[in-house]
């Protein structure tokens, strides 16, 4: 008791109230930007932490890696884009808001269920941590398996209009993710003798890919805001009275978010799936969900803030990272010299509550500054398009780089663009193919594990037994809430193209199959037998749209007419899409000729200029500002832009591509 108010007075010093503050601010920052999160904000501050008293630094990287599952609902909200893993079932009924022209509201419910949801952990985390190593424990390599397979069963038949595709989906993104070197063998699969895929396509690119390129086209083919009206200028204290109105849901899903926070590896990839399936399954009115209902938001918030404070537990007691962030975390104790284990609950204990109620203080703060500018960041959403599509081209394209700092991340974004804008389209669910490549690594070291521990006897296990009931469960009750019975597919003018679609994804695990063949089986067999799983069901959907298109044969029987339900997407507008898609061909190629500073500036005034030329004075200060901007981050990063063909006869300066010397 004696180092509990020790550790309480001592968060409350002057000095480590302000190192608590910086790292805050630096993981919102780093939190709004797309594709940049707690792990690139970690990554900036350990080279100064090692100077510093532990506490302090314990202090700035608490405060960089709480709040960034705060500040990544903003382009999560605003722009349709996860900011980070944590924010992609976020995306599904806050984006639909913002559109709605209720973006503040969202925002506003986001940051107070993070906020308890935050608080909530770091309590749950004191309490437990005398506790917590038993119940770790009971969670074998067979149960995190599991774990996972019912965590891709939930994301899979959530995330789309049809269980069919979003289950598929899901399967494709798990063999996109086994591409690259293979974790048992070594062997290279599917890399085209090409080092950039050794270590398999990139999660930042990917990501960005799926969402932030779909949504930009989609900006420009409506041809306006993002939203057309902010409805209520007082949208965050509504959004404030959703989360005190909905305090159940916040408590249980900040519940799930420690429990499965707490099981390494596990909980920042999963953790607001399975919240936004338990709220699926436990409201009466499912109606609204995925089409902006305010508990859509609060949900997987509440949990992706809360799992923190669980996954610090196997980080402090094992040493073993609860979430990905926390790898960094692990190195940034080795600089300050201290060493997880059960220590930390014993002559280390006043260190341990100085951590856990930092956490608890930098989500307060994260989510008080957020809250008061939701209503000020909301107006984002009625800027003109061609103001701020270009202005997000450039800050994507600028992530994409800082990857690998590879001109092939550039291509892969407008690769995995184009897969994104016609999964839109079709009606297939990109956060299923995310989130599938997001956990193929982990399904396949976690199945080889299971086997080679266990065998199949892990199935008799009793918490295995308890998951594999939750998945048959899930199954039952998502497949009942899926049947749409007012689906016409007569309505569906480009038939013909989304068939030629699922024929093009087909060409994935056939060429997959064929390119693994001459492999070492520990090297193939879960690829192939991923592959031949997928081809299986792209079959059955391929034959689905066949027979309603043809009329070959009527679809009165009921698994027939559950399996077409949303077999085909309504309004796809495909076509038009892809005119947006190649300017940012266009802007591609500027970038290979001019560099990336110059093409950007250049991009940005042509295409404003393009859509109104009384818009100079505005291109001019934007251009300005990105200047400025990339000077910033190329200096914090020492990160040197790709410089363009101009390189090879201008000696550019450094922060336009030149060399660093």
């Amino acid at each position: 008791m004696e180092q509990f108010f020790s550790s309480l007075v001592q968060l409350f010093e002057i000095t480590h109230l302000a190192f608590l503050f910086g790292g805050t601010l630096l993981g919102l920052i780093v939190g709004i930007l797309p594709g940049m999160g707690g792990t690139s904000g970690l990554a900036l501050v350990l080279p100064f932490v090692f100077t510093l008293e532990p506490s302090y630094a314990l202090a700035m990287m608490i405060g960089v890696l709480a709040p960034t599952t705060t500040s990544d609902t903003f382009p999560a909200v605003l722009m349709g884009i996860p900011g980070t893993s944590g924010s992609q079932a976020t995306v599904m009924d806050g984006f639909p808001l913002s559109k709605k022209g209720m973006a503040a509201r969202a925002l506003s419910a986001a940051f107070s269920s993070s906020l308890l949801g935050g608080v909530f952990g770091a309590i749950i985390l004191s309490i437990s941590i005398y506790y917590a190593i038993p119940i770790i424990m009971t969670f074998g390599f067979g149960e995190q398996f599991l774990l996972v397979v019912l965590a891709l069963l939930m994301v899979g038949a959530l995330t789309g209009e049809n269980f069919l595709k979003g289950v598929t989906a899901c399967c494709l993104g798990l063999i996109i993710g086994s591409i690259g070197t293979a974790p048992i063998t070594g062997d290279s699969r599917y890399t085209f003798d090409t080092l950039y895929l050794i270590e398999g396509v990139p999660l930042v690119i990917v990501g960005l890919g799926l969402f932030a390129i779909p949504e930009i086209v989609g900006l420009l083919d409506s041809k306006g805001a993002i939203a057309k009206s902010l409805k209520n200028e007082k949208g965050w204290l509504i959004g404030i009275k959703d989360v005190c109105k909905n305090w159940f849901l916040v408590l249980r899903c900040s519940t799930l978010g420690c429990l499965v926070g707490a099981l390494p590896g596990l909980g920042g990839t999963v953790v607001d799936w399975i919240a936004y399936s338990h709220l699926k399954q436990t409201v009466k009115d499912t109606s609204q969900l995925g089409k902006g209902d305010i508990r859509g938001v609060i949900a997987p918030e509440s949990a992706n803030n809360a799992k923190e404070g669980g996954a610090l537990i196997p980080t402090l007691l094992f040493g073993i990272p609860g979430s990905g962030n926390k790898v960094l975390l692990l190195g940034g104790f080795v600089l300050i010299g201290i060493e997880p284990g059960l220590d930390m609950v014993t002559t280390n204990l006043d260190l341990t509550y100085l951590m856990i109620w930092s956490l608890a203080l930098a989500n307060i703060l994260g989510a008080g500054i957020c809250i008061g500018f939701a209503s000020h960041i909301s107006k984002i959403t009625l800027v003109p398009y061609y103001i701020l599509a270009p202005v997000m081209i450039c800050l994507i394209f600028f992530a994409a780089f800082n990857v690998n700092r590879d001109w092939y991340d550039f291509i892969g974004l407008l690769t995995f663009g184009l897969i994104g804008i016609a999964f839109k389209n079709f009606g297939w669910s990109r956060p299923a193919l995310l989130i599938g490549f997001f956990l193929s690594t982990k399904v396949e070291l976690l199945s080889y594990q299971t086997h080679a521990v266990y065998g199949l006897s892990f199935i008799s296990r009793p918490v295995s037994i308890i998951l594999i009931l939750l998945c048959l469960a899930t199954i039952l009750l998502l497949l009942r809430q899926k049947f749409d019975a007012s689906y016409n597919s007569n309505l569906v003018k480009n038939k013909v193209q989304q068939i030629c679609f699922v024929l093009f994804l087909l060409s994935l695990p056939v060429t997959m199959i064929w390119s693994i063949a001459h492999l070492d089986y520990r090297a193939n067999l879960y690829p192939t037998s991923l592959s031949v799983i997928a081809i299986f069901l792209l079959t059955f959907i391929l034959l689905i749209k066949i027979v309603d298109l043809r009329k070959i044969a009527s679809l009165d029987n009921a698994v027939l007419r559950f399996a077409n339900t949303h077999i085909f997407e309504i309004g796809a507008r495909f076509n038009n899409q892809l005119y947006y898609y190649a300017s940012f061909l266009g802007y591609l190629g500027m970038n290979f000729i001019l560099g990336f500073p110059i093409a950007s500036v250049l991009f940005i005034n042509l295409f404003i200029l393009f859509h109104d030329k009384k818009a100079f004075k505005i291109s001019i200060c934007i251009s300005a500002v990105l200047i400025i901007l990339l000077w910033f981050l190329s200096s914090l990063l020492t990160l040197q832009f790709p410089n363009g063909a101009i390189g090879l006869l201008i000696d550019m300066p450094w922060w336009l591509g030149g060399d660093l010397n």
